[in-house]
């Protein structure tokens, strides 16, 4: 089995399941019951890394900012918190409960979780 298709296939045993639709093509998902949104952001290990713990510390560092991405942009396709430093707060909170799988090879997934309680949107 080549490194390539065996990195591909676990990378396909870690995903993360999303609750609720999709927001327009930003990645991420709305769950109008729970008041939340869900973006799922994962990077791949560095091979030149000495070992996968320090391959994990860069690959987690780039899945996070690709979840937050994901949450940014359907944040401002739904116009919810326009508001930048309310934004930011709500985005340091998610971070802060952001669930992470890590894989055996140093890939990393993380999950971000978003609360809309009591935001305003102009959907």
């Amino acid at each position: 089995m080549s490194g390539a298709f065996a990195a591909a296939l676990a990378a396909l045993a870690l995903t993360f399941a999303l609750d609720g639709k999709p927001v327009g093509k930003t990645g991420a998902a709305l769950d109008e019951r729970k008041e939340t949104l869900e973006a799922v952001g994962a990077a791949a290990a560095d091979l030149r890394a000495p070992s996968a713990d320090i391959a994990r510390i860069r690959a987690e560092r780039q899945a996070r900012a690709r979840a937050e991405a994901r949450i940014t942009a359907a944040l401002d396709e739904l116009k919810a918190l326009a508001d930048e430093a309310a934004r930011k707060a709500k985005l340091a909170e998610a971070q802060s409960a952001a669930q992470v799988r890590y894989g055996s090879d140093g890939s990393v997934e993380v999950k971000l979780t978003l609360s809309l309680r009591g935001v305003d949107s102009k959907r």
